[in-house]
């Protein structure tokens, strides 16, 4: 299977969802420069993320009948944001055209829940870095400012 140009096309859900709601299920289809559906990915896991610059949200799904489908569990920032599923090494869409919009519910969420899921990303790489380097300190000495000053001032 070779593919020049990957598509998504919308069959779940809408492209405006309250902030908060976890139970509105989203649906995509995996279509090829065609606009064929690629039957290749089915059974294969696909990671969907849903970013802008206020954030990103990762979901794992498994690819079948060329569809994927999740919920969004988390609160997201309000905002625009791209739609991206990335499956078997291929990113859909290739034109960053999928976008869904984040709107304001009755609930106020504290920037506490939304930004755990920037923070949750950071806390997950420090965690990798650590597990990958077990025999190192995990922090660096820093330098005697004092003796920094005095040489400085030669």
């Amino acid at each position: 299977m070779r593919i020049n140009s990957t598509n998504l096309k919308q069959f779940e859900g809408g492209a405006v969802v309250k902030q908060g709601d976890s139970a509105s299920l989203f649906g995509y289809e995996l279509l090829d420069e065609q606009m064929r559906p690629i039957s290749d990915l089915n059974g294969k896991n696909a990671t969907i993320r849903i970013f802008n610059q206020k954030g990103k949200a990762t979901f794992e799904s498994t690819v079948d009948n060329s569809k994927v489908t999740f919920k969004i569990s988390k609160p997201l920032p309000i905002g625009s944001y791209l739609v991206e599923v990335v499956c078997d090494g291929y990113i859909f869409p290739s034109d960053r055209s999928t976008r869904l919009e984040i709107t304001r519910s009755a609930d106020e969420f504290t920037s506490v829940e939304v930004l755990s899921l920037v923070r949750n990303d950071v806390k997950t790489e420090i965690d990798k870095y650590i597990a990958e380097h077990p025999n190192r300190p995990q922090t660096e000495e820093l330098p005697d400012l004092t003796v920094l000053y005095n040489l400085a001032k030669i």
